[in-house]
């Protein structure tokens, strides 16, 4: 979906670099099952928003990617509402879940709204308007396709902002951690480290979807 060949790469950078992280995490010992499914289902969400930045990415099959990240978004709610609530307030659980549960609902409806376009336009030779509601025209621009329809315009807008405040909310939080780090204790500063690189990974991951988003519009 873009044309642009350094925002391509820098996009797949950002989404490369916290799936291999995720997967990292999903694969250490110690982890729990939620943790593992979590790590997981980041890593397939950046690396299908890596492939959407390329043309052969739209060639990726629509129906898995919409029923798999709906059903992570279902998983981290699940995951937060069964939660213990002495140990973990509702309020807590809500600010932990809530961004991933968006994050995972953005990626099925990106991922629908962008195969329709893929699989209307299969076979038309490069045709323009293949879709309604998508512009498939814009050769010349940073995106290929944009919205044309007024509540899908609306609606990835809405995503945009939600994923950018995300996006800062983590990337502060990692901030935040890595300065406790003490200069002199190692053992302490790898273990704040590793804290602060997963809300890194999130953060990278939301602010990224949140540009693909806006160019959509």
């Amino acid at each position: 979906m873009i044309n642009a060949t350094g925002l391509r790469w820098i996009l797949t950078v950002l989404f490369v670099l916290p799936t291999l992280y995720a997967l990292w995490l999903a694969m250490t010992p110690g982890r729990t099952v939620p943790g593992r499914v979590g790590h997981l289902l980041h890593a397939v969400m950046g690396a299908a928003m890596a492939a959407m930045a390329w043309p052969w990415g739209m060639d990726l099959p629509v129906a898995w990617q919409v029923v798999l990240f709906s059903v992570g978004a279902v998983w981290f709610a699940a995951t937060a509402a069964f939660r213990s609530p002495v140990t973990d307030p509702l309020r807590t659980r809500l600010l932990v879940a809530v961004p991933h549960v968006v994050m995972m609902l953005a990626m099925a409806w990106m991922a629908a709204v962008m195969g329709g376009s893929a699989m209307s336009s299969g076979g038309s030779g490069g045709g323009h308007h293949d879709m309604e509601g998508m512009d498939m025209s814009g050769t010349d621009a940073v995106s290929t396709m944009s919205l044309t329809g007024a509540g899908q315009q609306w609606t990835a807008a809405s995503l945009a902002v939600a994923l950018t405040a995300f996006g800062l909310l983590w990337l502060s939080q990692a901030f935040d951690r890595g300065r406790v780090a003490p200069a002199s204790t190692r053992g302490t500063a790898v273990l704040v480290h590793d804290a602060a690189a997963e809300p890194a990974c999130h953060g990278a991951m939301a602010v990224g979807m949140a540009v693909m988003f806006v160019l959509l519009l």
